[in-house]
């Protein structure tokens, strides 16, 4: 906006005695600083070190004969109903719901005419 409309919106709310609730006065900032900050001068502090790169953390590699290690992972999309009916069947056989997917895959392929896949 240009300042001759500023001046003009001054001039109306000083006028109408709303000049501070309109345009509140820009808080000056406090000279003093707290007890609890602590200047830090760059020239006088510690360098920063960074580490070797031999000292980076790896990532762990799946052990051998894990699911991790043997299997591919694959993303479900499932009906909310299906899921939660999934889950129930879990619970009340004590098994994972990674366990009732896998046997359901299997019967599929082996109606379907591939036994032996999984």
């Amino acid at each position: 906006m240009s300042s001759k409309s500023d001046a003009a919106r001054n001039a109306v709310a000083a006028a109408a005695g709303l000049d501070g609730l309109l345009r509140p006065k820009p808080v000056q900032p406090a000279a003093a600083q707290p007890d609890n900050v602590v200047e830090i001068n760059p020239e006088t502090a510690a360098p920063r070190v960074e580490p070797a790169p031999s000292e980076h953390r790896k990532a762990a590699k799946p052990q051998e004969g894990t699911v991790r290690a043997t299997y591919k992972r694959v993303m479900l999309y499932l009906p909310p109903k299906a899921k939660k009916k999934m889950q129930e069947i879990a619970f009340i056989t004590d098994r994972k719901p990674h366990d009732i997917y896998l046997d359901a895959l299997r019967e599929f392929l082996e109606r379907s005419g591939h036994p032996g896949l999984l």
